[in-house]
């Protein structure tokens, strides 16, 4: 039997191995998980509510399943978090916000419910910013994400707790959810594997709204595989009806030794390598060269229409956002903090939008982007899917991230704006010591492209080992 004190270094798919096999227990992996959640997530702003008795309740219940034979699968007694924009019954939702003080979930939302269904057990609710509006994981009403590379450092927003906690080995998979970027940023961040599935995917029931035109739950864990089983079992089967068989989520992961030939990947040929940081910019081609060494083709793609999706996407987000977080404040903005509040009026004021006259406004940006979409499904159709940074910069200081941030979603809210599935995996340490990402984007219910093509990198011999982080020095 393993060391409970080493629990947490595995993998989700290994322990859920290991618990199948009855070599562990759910209790006793539980009791490890919560163990490590207490000591480092109040610590690292990671949580916002540690569900101890809920969690080990689940456990024993897991746990009575399976050695009655039982068995729900690969997530069956494995502890998870939830990010706190979605409720779990009986459980505080903030937001990150005092907004929501005194509000308690009376239902599960239906991907929580999903999970559960699968045999997940929910050990914590985690930390976002504030109404999920910033890039940084800074602008929580209860305290800025640590990055568990270097606790200096922001974590990436707005999945913030989520991308700590499972970088820290609190538990072996969370819920995060991605307007702009808020999965992808703090998985690269914090060095671990986000996927951003296509928007529609994972209900929305049960969740707190930001934008909804691009609103997109989806899983955050160590490796690709771990979080490609934990969508599978988020997804609400009723939105798999229209699906065609061979994009089907159930049909998600494909084999062990699928390869790349006869794949065409485009690396686009400006604007994700204009402004980046040299270090990361050596990291990221090094990585899309080895996939070219597992057999894939690389083809250089102009993808001119991206900052007309970027515009758009950006203008309708800003838009939906303050109607959604005047809806939440009564109209009172003054009740949520000032970063939010800054960050609204200067989208409203760098686009020249009024909220007055959304409908008006919202009908041209939407315009605009149906007619960059054409041109941009005209460029990247000629590929099977496309390989680009994650972020141009390492995260930074978080006392500086409220003035130096803006720059953290350039490279993802474009795949917002296009509602393409997104794998974002660690390609590497820069020199600062900090984890790069690398994104893999598939055309739009073809989850399944951009899972084989980070599975195959993964489990190269091309791909970096990044260990664990160092134990944070708790005050």
């Amino acid at each position: 039997m393993t060391d409970a004190t080493e629990l947490w270094q595995l993998t989700l798919v290994e322990i859920g191995e290991r618990i199948a096999a009855g070599e562990v227990s759910p209790v006793e992996v539980t009791r490890a998980c919560l163990a490590r959640t207490e000591r480092l997530g109040p610590a690292l702003n990671a949580t916002t509510a540690i569900l101890g008795d809920q969690a080990l309740a689940a456990a024993r219940q897991a746990e009575r399943e399976i050695v009655g034979g039982s068995y729900r699968g690969p997530l069956h007694g494995v502890p998870i978090g939830i990010k706190d924009l979605a409720d779990v019954a009986g459980v505080p939702t903030t937001v990150g916000s005092h907004v929501y003080d005194g509000h308690v979930a009376e239902r599960d939302a239906t991907l929580v419910r999903q999970l559960k269904r699968a045999g997940a057990v929910i050990i914590a609710k985690l930390n976002c910013d504030e109404m999920a509006l910033h890039p940084t994981g800074a602008i929580s009403q209860f305290g800025p994400g640590r990055n568990p590379w270097n606790t200096a450092r922001a974590s990436g927003g707005s999945s913030s707790g989520s991308g700590v906690a499972v970088a820290a080995g609190m538990m072996f998979g969370a819920l995060g959810s991605d307007t702009g970027g808020s999965i992808r940023i703090p998985a690269a961040a914090c060095g671990i594997v986000g996927i951003k599935p296509t928007y529609g995917r994972v209900s929305l029931d049960g969740v707190r709204l930001l934008a909804p035109t691009f609103d997109t739950p989806g899983p955050m864990a160590r490796t690709t595989l771990d979080a490609a089983l934990l969508l599978r079992a988020m997804v609400d089967p009723d939105d798999e009806a229209d699906i065609g068989e061979a994009n089907r989520v159930a049909r998600l992961v494909p084999d062990a030794d699928a390869g790349l030939d006869g794949l065409r990947l485009g690396v686009p040929s400006s604007y994700f390598f204009e402004e980046i940081d040299p270090d990361i910019e050596s990291l990221v081609r090094g990585a899309i060269d080895a996939l070219a060494r597992l057999g894939a083709e690389l083809v250089a793609v102009e993808l001119s229409s991206l900052a007309q999706v970027i515009e758009s996407h950006w203008g309708i987000m800003v838009l939906e956002a303050h109607a959604s977080i005047s809806a939440a404040t009564g109209g009172d903005l003054t009740r949520v903090g000032q970063p939010v509040r800054e960050r609204l009026a200067a989208g409203l004021e760098f686009l020249q939008l009024d909220p007055r006259d959304s409908a008006v406004t919202l009908g041209r940006l939407r315009a605009m982007r149906d007619d960059a979409l054409a041109d941009y499904r005209r460029a990247a159709g000629q590929v099977d899917a496309l390989v680009t940074p994650a972020l141009p910069r390492s995260p930074v200081p978080i006392a500086d991230a409220l003035t130096d941030f803006t720059w953290m979603g350039s490279y993802t809210r474009c795949f917002n704006g296009t509602h393409e599935p997104v794998v974002c995996l660690p390609c590497g340490r820069g020199s600062d010591g900090m984890p790069v990402g690398l994104q893999i984007v598939a055309p739009k219910y073809r989850e399944r492209t951009a899972v084989r093509i980070a599975l195959a990198y993964e489990r190269s011999d091309d791909a970096p080992t990044l260990g664990w982080p160092p134990e944070p020095t708790l005050p």
